[in-house]
C-alpha cells in the first residue's frame, strides 16, 4: 500500500534519507529552483534526495519539490514496493484501475479562500529557471471535467502566474485537458479547472501517464496506491478533487481571453517559445491549516519531471506489450 496522504510520504522519505530540510530563509525567485537544479545535477541517482524549505520568504507555508520524482527510490517508496516492482505495479493498475470515493469534507477545505482573499502571493510558488523563466510557475497536476459527460481528466499543464487572482495555463491541442475546456469555451462558457497541489504521490504518477481519453486518471491512482482515492468536490465547481491533498486552487478559464505563457526550462533541456495560451481566473484556494505547497521541478535532465515522466511511459509500455500485444516473453531489466 502507498502512502495515504503526501506529508505521510514526506516523513517516510525523511526517515529513509531521501528528504533534506533546508531551514534558513529562502528567496522563492531563485533559489529553491536553483537547489533542487543542484540536487538533480550534482547527485546520482542513487545518492539524490527532494528538498523541503520551511521557511519561504513572504510565505507562512513551506515548500517541497523533489521529493517525489527524486530517483527510483524515492518513486517506490511513493508506492510502497520495491523498485524493480514499479512497473508491475503500473501494469496492475492499468488492467484493474480502483475507482475513487466521495467524501463531504476533507483536510484539503480546512481553510477556503474566495473574494478578496485570494491571493497566489501568499504561496511560496518558485521560479524554476531564475534568470529566463518570466516568472513562477504552479507545476502540478490540473484536473479538468467534460461539460457533457462529466468525465474529469487530470494532467500536468504548467502555469504562468499573471498576478494575484490570474494565471495562464499551457493547454495545447491533443491533450485531454485541452479537449476538456474546450467543451465549455466552444459555448462560451468559463471552464472550470483546479490545481492539485500535494496530494497523495499516486495521484500525481497518475497525472503524467498517458492513457486513452475517457480513461479517469484518478483511478489508475487507485490502482497505483491499491486502494480508493477519496474526492471531495470543488466549493466553486463541479470538479472532484483529491481530498487530502495539501493545496486546492479553483479557477475557470475565460472565453477568447489569452495572453503570453512562457518560455520556460523544459524537461528536455531547452528553453521554450512564448506562446499566446489562456487565462483563467482564480475562484477559490482551499488548503490544509498548516499546508506544504509542492511543485514538481523540471529544467534539464535529469530532473524530477523527466524521473516521473519516464517511470509512468515504461509501466504503460510494458503493459501494452505483455497484456495488449500478447508479448508474454518481454523482460523488465
Amino acid at each position: 500500500m502507498s502512502h495515504r496522504d503526501f506529508r505521510e510520504f514526506l516523513a517516510a522519505s525523511e526517515q529513509q534519507g531521501l528528504l533534506r530540510r533546508v531551514r534558513q530563509t529562502v528567496d522563492r525567485s531563485w533559489e529553491p529552483g536553483c537547489m533542487a537544479k543542484w540536487a538533480f545535477q550534482a547527485l546520482s541517482n542513487e545518492d539524490r534526495f527532494g528538498l523541503l524549505f520551511e521557511d519561504v520568504e513572504g510565505s507562512k507555508f513551506r515548500l517541497a519539490t523533489g521529493a517525489i520524482g527524486a530517483s527510483r527510490y524515492s518513486y517506490a517508496l511513493a508506492l510502497g514496493v520495491e523498485p524493480d516492482e514499479i512497473n508491475d505495479v503500473w501494469a496492475r493498475a492499468l488492467i484493474d484501475p480502483i475507482d475513487p470515493v466521495s467524501v463531504d469534507s476533507a483536510p484539503c477545505q480546512e481553510v477556503v479562500r474566495t473574494g478578496d482573499d485570494i491571493r497566489l502571493s501568499d504561496l511560496p510558488i518558485p521560479t524554476w529557471t531564475p534568470g529566463k523563466d518570466p516568472g513562477p510557475y504552479i507545476t502540478t497536476s490540473v484536473a479538468t471535467r467534460h461539460v457533457d459527460t462529466g468525465n474529469q481528466n487530470m494532467g500536468v499543464y504548467r502555469t504562468r502566474v499573471r498576478d494575484d487572482q490570474h494565471v495562464v495555463v499551457n493547454l495545447n491541442p491533443r491533450r485531454h485537458g485541452n479537449d476538456q475546456i474546450g467543451t465549455w469555451l466552444a459555448r462560451g462558457e468559463p471552464a472550470p479547472v483546479a490545481w492539485v497541489i500535494g496530494a497523495e504521490p499516486a495521484v500525481h504518477f497518475a497525472s503524467v501517464g498517458a492513457v486513452q481519453p475517457g480513461v479517469q486518471e484518478v483511478s489508475i491512482a487507485g490502482g497505483l496506491k491499491g486502494s480508493p482515492v477519496e474526492l471531495v468536490k470543488c466549493v466553486t465547481s463541479d470538479i472532484m478533487v483529491p481530498a487530502n491533498a495539501e493545496i486546492i486552487i479553483e479557477a475557470v478559464v475565460l472565453p477568447d481571453e489569452t495572453d503570453v505563457e512562457g518560455p520556460f526550462g523544459e524537461n528536455f533541456g531547452y528553453m521554450s517559445d512564448p506562446w499566446m495560451k489562456p487565462v483563467a481566473r482564480i475562484t477559490a484556494i482551499t488548503h490544509r491549516t498548516d499546508a506544504i505547497y509542492y511543485g514538481i521541478s523540471s529544467q534539464m535532465p535529469p530532473s524530477e519531471s523527466t524521473v516521473i515522466q519516464s517511470t509512468a511511459n515504461a509501466g504503460l509500455i510494458l503493459k501494452i506489450l505483455r497484456h495488449d500485444l500478447g508479448e508474454k516473453m518481454v523482460s523488465d531489466l
